[in-house]
């Protein structure tokens, strides 16, 4: 690949006699050779891409590397994801572009340019868009669409009728389009409540390995465009998660739970259903959220509360125990002051 491509992708300058220069690969500055782009996200790492064999180097800008031809932008590490996605092998890992044993029921519209991979079953009235790839031991179950350019891992489940945008990722073990888990007491039993809704997936988003996520009860769970989850993510019955949101490993969303735009959440966090995240919060790790959260707070613990007012607490937490040994010393010290009060008047009042 070009380093005028390169430059052109990330919003960088190069002069002109190194336009045609052939990048093979991006790589950390201890692993880059000659023929490889490396990149500095953070000061610590200057020495490194200093000493290391890359001629090329993406730095912040007014923050050059001594020795090499640095491309300066604003943001590296959000360079580095994007260069890191031109090096990115997209190519089928199998025969196709239908395997000879993969199933596709003659109703489905499934463009030509679409790779199926061994075994994967394609029901009836279903559409895939161009240039989808389906891995292997997939099922597409009745109705469901894909839009162009989806990544289906090997061994995803969508099940009937879900709706999934373009250029979305959807990583093996997932489950999208299960029944949700509703059900209605009657004295010592429960009743089944069946799912009417379907999983809607709008485009570029993300769904890690082994996440679940429940079709709505008569509404439809929605996951909004550029949402990234991560894997073994619970998705509850009608929840929805706004645009751009970020969800990290092992987090559980129970019923009717929404997230506004551009939230952040930590790993194993839990949130109690019919509960309303505002746009840009941040809910730390391990947090459990019970009740609503406003626009851009932060929040954070068990149950959650204001981050700023929990760190407080943790660093008073720490103090405890000097404490303690303070309000020992002045009890002695008082103890002290009354056996003298008393020799001296005889007794000492209650305090």
């Amino acid at each position: 690949m070009k380093l005028s491509q390169i430059a052109l992708e990330i919003g960088s300058s190069i002069t002109p006699e190194f336009g045609e220069v052939d990048i093979q690969r991006i790589a950390d500055p201890k692993d880059a050779s000659e023929h490889a782009i490396t990149f500095v996200s953070h000061p610590s790492y200057q020495e490194h891409a200093k000493a290391s064999n890359a001629r090329f180097v993406i730095v912040k800008k007014g923050v050059p590397v001594a020795g090499k031809v640095c491309l300066e932008v604003a943001d590296p590490y959000a360079a580095f994801a994007k260069v890191a996605l031109l090096f990115e092998d997209r190519s089928p890992l199998f025969d196709g572009p239908v395997h000879a044993t993969a199933v596709i029921h003659a109703s489905s519209r499934v463009h030509e340019t679409v790779y199926v991979g061994p075994y994967s079953v394609v029901g009836k009235d279903c559409v895939v868009g161009a240039h989808t790839i389906v891995g292997a031991h997939c099922v597409i179950e009745n109705g469901t669409t894909l839009g162009e350019s989806c990544r289906i891992d090997s061994g995803v489940i969508i099940r009937r009728d879900c709706r999934i945008g373009s250029r979305v990722i959807i990583q093996s073990g997932a489950v999208i389009g299960s029944e949700g888990f509703g059900n209605a007491r009657e004295g010592e039993r429960w009743i089944r409540i069946p799912s009417f809704g379907a999983v809607v997936i709008e485009d570029d988003a993300e769904i890690g390995a082994g996440t679940t996520v429940d079709r709505g009860t008569i509404e439809n769970t929605v996951i909004g465009k550029g949402v990234k989850i991560d894997n073994l993510v619970q998705v509850a019955h009608n929840v929805r998660i706004g645009e751009h949101s970020a969800v990290a490993a092992q987090t559980g969303f129970s019923g009717s739970t929404v997230l506004g735009k551009r939230v952040i959440v930590g790993g194993q966090a839990g949130f109690a259903g019919h509960i309303e995240i505002g746009d840009d919060a941040f809910v730390n790790a391990q947090s459990g959220v019970g009740k609503d959260v406003a626009k851009g707070a932060k929040v954070s613990g068990a149950p959650s509360r204001d981050f700023m007012t929990l760190r407080r607490v943790e660093a008073a937490q720490m103090q405890l125990p000097e404490a303690l040994k303070e309000i020992k010393r002045l009890r002695r010290e008082l103890s002290e002051l009354r056996t003298a009060f008393e020799n001296e008047v005889g007794s000492a009042p209650e305090l």
